[in-house]
């Protein structure tokens, strides 16, 4: 005699999102390097390796990318730097008078896709943010991202 095998109704309804995401994950990822003029903030591809610049804050609990020319609600990206990023970053901030926690960047990275429910500290960013190269690094004006 066979028996029939039921599922909890929850089961049923979760079984064609576990199938798609375990479909989704055995896709090949793509890691393209991308020309630095044609990667924009607005227009970041995820999982590229590109150019950008912004400002940084940084400090207790702080690591936050804010790029020039960003759109609203995705204007705020969690940053870690890889071991050769940090001693460069350290090495220019030497340089800088004071410790500001604002600083303008331009760096070499890659971006995550967006996050839709949130990233970094206390989930308030929008994307996280590897840091490969630090291009430059000086102290944020008032101007900010308008004057380079």
């Amino acid at each position: 005699m066979l028996r029939r095998v039921t599922y909890p109704m929850t089961m049923r309804l979760l079984l064609p999102f576990a199938l798609a995401t375990a479909l989704a994950s055995l896709a090949p990822t793509r890691h393209t390097l991308a020309d630095p003029a044609a990667v924009s903030a607005t227009r970041s591809r995820a999982d590229t390796v590109g150019e950008y610049r912004g400002l940084y804050e940084t400090g207790f609990e702080v690591s936050w990318f804010h790029p020039c020319n960003a759109q609203l609600g995705d204007d705020s990206w969690w940053v870690t730097l890889s071991n050769v990023a940090l001693r460069q970053r350290d090495s220019a901030a030497k340089s800088i008078p004071g410790h500001p926690r604002v600083l303008y960047v331009r760096w070499r990275g890659t971006v995550s896709p967006k996050m839709p429910a949130g990233a970094g500290h206390m989930g308030r960013g929008s994307r996280y943010m590897l840091v490969t190269e630090v291009l430059q690094l000086r102290a944020s004006d008032e101007a900010g991202c308008t004057s380079v």
